[in-house]
């Protein structure tokens, strides 16, 4: 009698649909090897393992060839990493090459728009950033201007500028320009055109430079739009007689005069006022008025004067160096024993900064803007004619100038700002469309807006913190305008009666 149980495994195998497939597999497999010629799957597999060792073969010889050509019939150029010129090149290639073909390498870093519009609760929060990924290359050959050319980027000066949270994946690694010839004339255009299209691109920006976190050299710290002279505001009549007194001393004509009659080619200007009346922000427009580099010095940062000095030589001739907070150094000489209190004072001297703003060796060329909330702590030996050549107040803003603010703050937007909705129920029923604001009636409610503002009392900065909270609306900015004035006026003169809270201890 035969057992039950291979009965029971017979049915199960009939039954199951995978012993089916893998009994099918193994017919297939089966008769695929018996008519397979053992001869040709041995020359196959051989075939296989010879592959590897071709191609290293053909990677030497390769490199054999590369380098007897590269060494009789390509000619270089290296520029350095960190050098101003390296970002050009790097951004034309990005920009002209990379980016026109099939890119499988890219650079990720985390992208932050700069001047993003955005409401204010969600400036307050926490929220994931968007990631931006720039076209990442090592060796690119491109033609360009009838020539062959090769660019290689230096994987250990790469690796070395990924450590740097300053970079932003463009320039920063060593770069080798080659070109197929015996002359480096091409590549010379080349760089010659990389320039120009940056200074192309940078005609609507203003880069303003700071020195890197170990203090070593001079980095791009942000690029920022050009700002408009007019939306700075102080006094007309002053801000005229500075803009020809620096036009005058980029005029090449001044410069030949300078040096005609052995006088050092300088020129220095004193910023001061109180805090936010706009002396940064005049020192950016005036670098983006005149299309200059913005080189930025806070002299409470500085170390040493070593340091200082060493920051001066490296500043290129044709660009603006901003010192800020100059009364950080406390040069008033009668105050020289006292003990400061709550006071940011810097590590460098008086001595230290007349030094390098016009001793032997400080370099020329260069316009020298210092700013200070407190003018009267200067020494007289640092604001005297060489030094300072003109000084600039920067006060509190004017009734005119609070006209000109609001027109500035709602002018563009004439043809899409609403009028309050109380306003929009006077119109006739039934008529779903938004009146507008034309620019008859933003002017009149401009002067009106400005009667309520007093005298020499407020700040840009103050006035500007208050547009914020209406700029959809110029209605509610000019109705709104009179409470605001009395709170911040009640606000100012109980400033010393504000109660101060201790952390409990007797």
């Amino acid at each position: 009698m035969r057992p039950f149980h291979l009965g029971v495994t017979t049915s199960h195998s009939f039954l199951d649909p995978s012993m089916h497939g893998l009994n099918s597999l193994r017919e297939i497999i089966g008769h695929w090897i018996s008519g397979l010629d053992i001869t040709r799957l041995g020359s196959l597999a051989a075939c296989v393992g010879a592959a590897p060792a071709a191609w290293r073969l053909l990677k030497t010889a390769w490199r054999e060839v590369y380098g007897w050509v590269s060494h009789f019939f390509i000619s270089y150029v290296i520029i350095p990493g960190r050098d101003p010129l390296n970002r050009h090149v790097t951004n034309w290639v990005l920009t002209n090459v990379v980016q026109f073909r099939s890119v499988r390498s890219f650079t990720a870093r985390t992208h932050i728009q700069p001047g993003a519009i955005a409401d204010r609760a969600a400036l307050l929060k926490k929220t994931r950033r968007d990631i931006q990924y720039l076209p990442h290359f090592e060796t690119v050959w491109f033609w360009y201007e009838s020539n062959l050319f090769v660019v290689r980027r230096s994987l250990d000066s790469f690796n070395a500028s990924m450590v740097d949270s300053t970079y932003d994946g463009i320039g920063g690694e060593e770069l080798t320009i080659g070109c197929l010839g015996r002359s480096t004339e091409p590549i010379k255009r080349l760089i010659q055109n990389c320039q120009e299209y940056a200074d192309r691109q940078a005609q609507y920006y203003v880069i303003i430079y700071a020195r890197d976190r170990y203090g070593m050299s001079w980095q791009p710290k942000s690029r920022k739009p050009i700002r408009r002279l007019e939306t700075v505001h102080f006094d007309d009549a002053l801000k005229r007689e500075l803009l020809t007194d620096i036009r005058k001393y980029l005029d090449p004509n001044t410069k030949k005069l300078y040096q005609s009659r052995s006088m050092p080619y300088r020129r220095g200007y004193l910023f001061y006022g109180p805090p936010g009346t706009g002396k940064s922000s005049l020192s950016t427009a005036l670098a983006g008025e005149f299309g200059l580099d913005l080189y930025e010095v806070k002299i409470p940062s500085v170390a040493t004067d070593q340091d200082l000095e060493q920051m001066f030589n490296e500043v290129p001739p044709q660009c603006i160096v901003l010192l800020e907070d100059v009364d950080a150094i406390w040069v008033k000489r009668e105050l020289a024993n006292r003990e400061p209190h709550n006071e940011t004072v810097s590590n460098c001297t008086l001595s230290g900064l007349l030094n390098v703003l016009d001793g032997v060796g400080s370099p020329e060329g260069r316009i020298v803007i210092m700013t200070t909330n407190k003018p009267n702590r200067l020494d007289s030996a640092l604001v005297r004619p060489g030094r300072v050549d003109m000084k600039v107040m920067l006060g509190n803003i004017s009734k005119g100038s609070a006209e000109q603010m609001f027109l500035r703050m709602f002018m563009s937007d004439t043809d899409t700002l609403p009028l309050l909705p109380s306003q929009k129920d006077n119109d006739k029923l039934g008529d779903d469309r938004m009146p507008q604001v034309d620019h008859e009636l933003l002017r009149r409610l401009a002067s009106e807006f400005a009667t309520h503002i007093p005298e020499d009392t407020f700040t840009p900065s103050q006035l500007q913190g208050f547009f914020q909270l209406h700029l959809d609306n110029p209605m509610e900015a000019a109705s709104n305008i009179s409470a605001w004035v009395e709170r911040e006026l009640s606000a100012g003169s109980s400033d010393d009666d504000i109660e101060i809270v201790g952390n409990g201890k007797a």
